[in-house]
């Protein structure tokens, strides 16, 4: 008798295909989406049939109708009976393999190893927190750092570099981060004695774990593909129940909900008074624009 794959060895052939330079990126903090994920999954499991009346008229269509009957048109060509089955499946895959990684993080002594794992966190939380819906300062902000890290080396004094700036950004707004997604404001000042630490080993000190390495992509591989699965489950509930926003509203992230929520109440913030503002001035013709310094004191799926 065949030995029954778990999860994870479910998933390995499609997970053996992905390019890891594709992963798209995401700020939905990780234990959000495996709790989002088994939500999907009841609402697929509650809406996938059409209902009908004893005379076999439709009284409520299902997700099934949005297969195309070819079923080779679109991404709903991957919807089916099985599809919940598959999102709990691989939210489990996520959550073993994530699993995996802290421990094999925990094996390891090296602060780099400890350094990447601070780095996302920040990261992660920083980009989901100020996603709000709104371009303000603290976007360019975040934009300028992103800019200034993205082709950063892979190196202990860049990671050093990395985990003081995104800190220093998140210090600005740290008790607002505290709590986050499971986010700890201990992680800023952790990230800074990282940082010191990274800066004072020698460099040849700093071998990458290979194997933490390879738990990481592990996990965000499967992330992304049970994000993928959540969002042709949300997409057909979008297209089929486009006249009942009430039954749309059960698939929704609460996280976006909140997220359009807060930007509206930014909106609708009112302005300084007449009275208050300052006068409006030319700006000196020598004024130089802002720029961001590489030592302003300001990683997927943050892990």
């Amino acid at each position: 008798m065949a030995k029954k794959q778990n999860d994870i060895e479910q998933w390995s052939d499609v997970v053996q295909q992905m390019n890891a330079a594709e992963l798209p990126a995401s700020t939905v903090p990780l234990h959000v989406l495996l709790g989002e994920a088994v939500d999907v999954a009841k609402f697929f499991e509650k809406y996938w049939k059409t209902q009908l009346d004893p005379q076999k008229r439709v009284t409520r269509r299902g997700l099934e109708s949005a297969v195309p009957k070819d079923s080779k048109k679109g991404d709903a060509a991957r919807l089916g009976p099985k599809t919940a089955e598959e999102i709990l499946s691989l939210q489990r895959a996520t959550q073993e393999a994530q699993t995996r990684y802290l421990m094999t993080v925990e094996k390891n002594t090296s602060p780099r190893e400890r350094g990447k794992f601070l780095l996302g966190e920040i990261r992660a939380t920083l980009g989901f927190y100020f996603d709000d819906g709104v371009e303000d300062d603290k976007d360019a902000m975040l934009a300028r750092i992103d800019a200034a890290h993205a082709e950063d080396p892979d190196t202990a004094d860049a990671l050093a570099s990395a985990l003081d700036d995104y800190a220093a950004l998140g210090e600005k707004h740290r008790d607002a981060l505290d709590g986050l997604g499971g986010f700890k404001a201990a992680y800023l000042d952790e990230a800074r004695a990282v940082a010191a630490a990274l800066r004072s080993r020698p460099a040849q000190a700093e071998a990458i774990s290979r194997q933490a390495q390879e738990a990481l992509l592990l996990r965000n591989k499967l992330a992304a593909l049970l994000v993928e699965r959540m969002g042709l489950v949300r997409s057909a509930a979008r297209f089929v129940f486009r006249g009942q926003p009430e039954i749309v509203r059960e698939v929704t992230s609460a996280y976006e909900r909140r997220k359009r929520a807060a930007a509206r109440r930014a909106k609708a913030r009112p302005g300084p008074s007449p009275a208050t503002a300052a006068p409006a001035t030319a700006a000196p013709a020598t004024a130089a624009p802002a720029t961001p310094s590489p030592a302003l004191p300001d990683a997927p799926l943050g892990v």
